[in-house]
């Protein structure tokens, strides 16, 4: 089916609705070294995280504090066209849980870099910082910036654009494979379901789906973008349908998102230190 097809979904509401409940600061990372908080997921007793300069995970407490750090070696680039032409080495932009509990890194970005192809590495806790799976996907149109990475329960990997016009959400060709490629599925009006929004409201910075994978949320700076998906399929959700609107806690540069494991709430997070962690009461 053709993008033209796919998107069209009806206008929704102009502003974000207030969240279930009153948001709540979870704790706030203090430690200088992670000034560019671009990447999150809820963990057993507390969380961990991903700046945008590289693959390298950050194991926080319920309190923020630092306990752990890996620094992942990915292999070098399959495909050429996934290393960067200039700027720096990685452009790290967002964080992944999968079904089985490995971790996914999303190197993506292109604020720096001008790459036609873009890298997912994957990494089981408890294996070597070497033992790192990787993907280089390559676009069908050309360099893109992205920020949002979507693994679905039923195996789908999607990407979102970062932009102010319509956010494309680009489908990883099955079966994944150290390169392959990426399908434009559809276009995001978030225009359409936010006439006022401006500038840094149409900015996806970040992106999660629930442990379910009922459930799928892309973030802007100032508020997310929700959209229930009961069959699991996360981009026809997202390309069908118009997204209930949250209104997010005020940040400086807020580009991480996550739900909790019940769904019930999101956490979110921002570059700069002081960092706060924020919760978000959903349902």
């Amino acid at each position: 089916m053709s993008a033209a097809v796919l998107a069209g979904p009806a206008p929704a509401s102009a502003g974000p609705v207030p969240a279930v409940g009153r948001p709540a600061t979870r704790c706030v990372v203090a430690d200088q070294r992670l000034g560019q908080i671009s990447g999150l997921v809820e963990r057993p007793g507390g969380f961990s995280v991903l700046n945008d300069t590289g693959p390298v995970l950050w194991r926080l407490d319920g309190s923020c504090r630092v306990t752990h750090r890996t620094v992942l070696r990915p292999p070098a680039a399959h495909d050429p066209a996934a290393a960067p032409l200039g700027g720096k080495r990685f452009d790290t932009e967002d964080l992944a849980v999968d079904a089985s509990g490995a971790f996914w890194i999303a190197d993506i970005g292109g604020n720096t870099t001008r790459r036609t192809a873009v890298s997912l590495f994957r990494w089981r806790l408890g294996t070597p910082a070497t033992a790192v799976t990787r993907y280089d996907l390559k676009y069908p149109d050309g360099p893109h910036d992205a920020e949002a990475l979507l693994l679905s329960r039923r195996g789908q990997v999607a990407i979102v654009t970062k932009t102010v016009e319509a956010p494309g959400v680009y489908v990883a060709n099955a079966p994944l494979a150290p390169v392959g490629s990426l399908r434009l599925a559809g276009r995001l009006h978030i225009r359409r379901w936010c006439p006022s929004c401006r500038y840094r409201s149409r900015l996806v910075t970040g992106g999660a789906v629930s442990a379910d994978g009922k459930r799928v949320v892309l973030r802007t700076y100032d508020r997310a973008f929700e959209w229930s998906a009961p069959t699991g399929d996360v981009v026809g959700a997202m390309l069908s349908g118009a997204p209930r609107q949250i209104a997010l806690p005020a940040s400086r540069q807020g580009e991480a998102i996550a739900y909790t494991s019940d769904a019930k709430t999101l956490l979110t997070a921002t570059e700069r230190i002081p960092a706060p962690i924020a919760a978000v009461p959903v349902r």
